[in-house]
């Protein structure tokens, strides 16, 4: 069973990204292989008697002919790569995995300069899911990006970074965890004394986005509506602790019906006590429940579950954002087959937690992310991280070569986080 105490809205990413790595590894073992087997061709050839010089040509002249065949595998160009952030903040103490889902307001802003440099071109997400719809091939320069969650960070700091850098991106909330209509706050793009980074928006935050503010630098979607797990089976992992309950804090979301904006502010477990079981689960839409007392849910309720969540989200952003949301964010980007195909019924043109690259071939409606944090050396270095990003977003493209420094700095981070302790994310 998965440890889903570390992060609670990161996990398809990271399989995704898994799948992806396992491919690059792939690759570069095949291309090593053949890189060694004309080594060895080259040195029997000089063992049955040919001269070192000539052994040494042979050498090259094989070694050169294998890099240029296996350079087609090593770029399977043709992926799209969509960027996932999630907290944008100067002050993360209240988010228990800020450690993998928060970034620095420096941070963010370096790394859309980064998306400059490379000169990548930022599309709507909608506009994404039309082009693929419609079978286009897409620009090899396209990127898409996403922030999860609605924190109340990303109206305070995120926004005005994407409108300094002239890009649009989408926020995808989770209807109980907006705060109630109330003003809105102060943000970076105007001087004020005081700026509250904990928290969600709000409605009329979300609204003001919706409707051009800070240059339209959001498109507000839906992310589900209690952003919880559900019990699958009988089977316990774990135990309500001091130490863990607050990662584990979709236990009482699960308990909790409706508002959940201040569930921070609780100091101890108000739903669900400490020293209680932790049953195996999953993603709240993405498999039939279970209950001691009804057994396994069936196919039945729990198709009729997915249903009511999708259309609360779409009565909601009609009455208070005046729209039809076409894409949807699954909650943990966990999913199944069946709830892709409830979404598709209702109205939803595209959704996330696929496993691919966002190719020609793939199924257009699925939209595969790729997590964007920071500390990707287990320590703050904004080199190693530009680098990652630098290297992720290639990788993802299908250029197999910016793997080695993914793995070096995946490799250093292992030993960093051995030996010294994570200090937060900056």
């Amino acid at each position: 069973m998965r440890d889903f105490s570390s992060s609670p809205d990161t996990m398809r990413e990271t399989l995704g990204v898994r799948n992806r790595l396992a491919g690059r590894r792939t690759a570069w073992v095949q291309f090593m292989f053949g890189l060694a087997a004309v080594v060895a061709l080259a040195g029997f050839a000089w063992l049955l008697g040919l001269s070192l010089s000539v052994a040494g040509l042979l050498l090259v002249g094989l070694a050169g002919i294998w890099i240029v065949l296996a350079d087609r595998f090593m770029r399977d160009l043709g992926g799209v790569p969509v960027l996932t952030w999630h907290s944008v903040s100067e002050d993360t103490a209240w988010l228990p995995w800020a450690d993998q889902i928060a970034v620095s307001p420096a941070t963010l802003n370096r790394q859309l300069a980064i998306l400059s440099k490379m000169k990548m071109q930022v599309i709507d997400t909608v506009d994404f899911l039309k082009l693929r719809l419609a079978g286009a091939t897409m620009p090899s320069d396209v990127v898409v990006l996403h922030f999860d969650d609605g924190y109340l960070d990303n109206w305070v700091a995120a926004a005005a970074i994407l409108q300094r850098h002239r890009m649009c991106a989408t926020v995808f909330v989770s209807l109980d965890f907006i705060a109630a209509d109330g003003p809105l706050r102060p943000s970076t793009a105007q001087p004020a004394s005081t700026l509250q980074w904990q928290g969600y928006m709000n409605w009329s935050e979300l609204a003001a986005l919706e409707n051009g503010a800070f240059g339209g630098a959001f498109r507000v979607e839906p992310h589900g509506v209690d952003h919880a797990r559900i019990v699958t089976g009988p089977k316990v992992v774990g135990r309500l602790t001091a130490a863990n309950w607050r990662r584990l804090v979709w236990v009482q979301w699960a308990k909790t019906p409706g508002d959940k904006h201040r569930w921070f502010t609780h100091s101890t477990p108000w739903a669900v006590p400490l020293g209680s079981a932790v049953h195996e689960s999953d993603g709240a839409l993405a498999a039939p429940g279970w209950t001691e007392s009804k057994g396994r849910e069936s196919q039945h309720d729990y198709v009729a579950r997915v249903q009511r969540d999708l259309a609360a989200c779409r009565t909601a952003f009609a009455e208070r954002l005046g729209k039809q949301p076409r894409v949807f964010c699954w909650p943990q980007n966990l999913t199944s087959p069946l709830a892709r195909d409830i979404a598709v019924q209702e109205g939803f043109w595209g959704t996330t937690g696929g496993r691919g690259a966002n190719r020609l071939g793939e199924d257009p409606s699925v939209i595969s992310r790729l997590h964007v944090g920071a500390r990707c050396a287990g320590f703050y270095w904004p080199w190693a991280d530009d680098l990652a990003l630098r290297a992720s977003i290639r990788c993802f493209q299908g250029n197999q070569y910016w793997y080695l420094p993914l793995a070096a700095l995946g490799a250093l981070k292992a030993v960093t986080r051995r030996f010294a302790p994570q200090v937060g994310p900056r």
